[in-house]
């Protein structure tokens, strides 16, 4: 389950202002575009895990209590 955190971090850090918009070199529709294609993964993830997570829950790491539990549930 470790990869599916690593992979929520790296479309988070994937969605942050300077990263988004390559620091400023990306027109507004290139912008637009790879915010959508971000969230398609985004949403494609949680999919997988069965549950929806805010990107303010990413951030605070709330995802490894959530994994942690559902390992332990599983088990």
């Amino acid at each position: 389950m470790e990869n599916i955190e690593q992979r929520f971090y790296g479309l988070a850090n994937r969605l942050s202002p300077e990263n988004l918009c390559c620091d400023g070199e990306c027109s507004r529709s290139q912008t637009r575009a790879r915010h959508q294609q971000i969230m398609r993964e985004w949403k494609a993830l949680e999919k997988e895990v069965g549950r929806k997570f805010t990107l303010a829950e990413i951030e605070n790491k709330q995802i490894q209590e959530y994994m942690s539990r559902s390992n332990k549930a599983a088990v």
